[in-house]
């Protein structure tokens, strides 16, 4: 297909991105929908100087946090307009439409959202605020590394590009053809390109793996808590104080031991009474 006639294809599918369901709320947050804003008047040339901007960045946070590159980079393309819209520019760099704060500092904008009984409608939010480009990756990536509501996205779990983006459509965003968009990015500038090789292992950290043993769980507070592979807490995962459970791999992360229960739980050693 020439290139005129993908860019006019793309104009038609791209649409507005919406209000992320759970979580942490995102949206898009350039004050209006992606049938408006979304830029395809670029010229083609300009989308690659873009790509080509943000590939290393999104390939470093990529396989700091076990996340595919494509989808980040897809994400980062629409939610930012090419790195057009005001909270992608200079002093905000927030090129995910990730609400909140970011070590305090954020930014208000208007932004459109979307429900099925109001379609879009607008409002006014608290966006994050990040001292460059490479922190609003690195803090898309921990975003979604820490919480398991986004587990599907991680290369452990998704064993395709296209399984990280159906699990991120309604849950970071609610618009019913976000995986679509994100997908057809991907595969219109070949963004797999970047993806390399995965060895399908949660991120990387200092382990050693022992013979199944077990481990007797404190019995003198609540609910024991269960981590992500980075030490997160999963705020759905729990385990009974006083019960036993069986481990067979140590990891330090900042300095703390975590003892590894099932795939993708973790047990902090502080938890831990006595070890068989």
């Amino acid at each position: 297909m020439k290139k005129k006639a993908l860019t006019s294809a793309l104009i038609a599918l791209l649409i507005s991105s919406t209000t992320a369901a759970g979580g942490v709320n995102l949206v898009q947050a350039s004050g209006s929908n992606h049938a408006q804003s979304f830029d395809f008047s670029l010229p083609l040339d300009n989308h690659q100087q873009f790509i080509q901007q943000i590939a290393p960045i999104a390939k470093n946070a990529a396989k700091q946090y076990g996340l595919y590159p494509s989808v980040m980079m897809a994400q980062a393309i629409l939610e930012s307009d090419w790195g057009t819209s005001s909270a992608s520019q200079a002093p905000n760099y927030n090129y995910f439409g990730i609400k909140g704060d970011y070590n305090g500092s954020a930014v208000q904008m208007a932004t459109q959202e979307w429900s099925p009984e109001s379609d879009y409608y607008t409002i006014n939010s608290s966006f994050r605020r990040y001292p460059s480009m490479k922190a609003s990756f690195v803090d898309n990536g921990n975003l979604l590394r820490s919480d398991y509501y986004y587990s599907g996205t991680w290369r452990e779990n998704a064993s395709t590009y296209r399984d990280a983006t159906a699990w991120l459509q309604g849950r970071y965003a609610t618009d019913p053809e976000y995986a679509n968009k994100l997908n057809q990015l991907i595969k219109t500038y070949n963004l797999t390109q970047y993806d390399g090789t995965a060895d399908n292992t949660a991120p990387t950290a200092a382990t050693n793996t022992a013979n199944k043993q077990t481990a007797k769980l404190s019995s003198d507070r609540g609910r024991i808590k269960l981590y992500s592979p980075l030490g997160v807490a999963l705020p759905s995962s729990s385990l009974k104080p006083g019960a036993t459970c069986t481990f067979g791999e140590t990891r330090y992360i900042n300095g703390q031991k975590f003892y590894r229960v099932s795939t993708y739980e973790w047990l902090n050693a502080d938890d831990v009474v006595a070890i068989n």
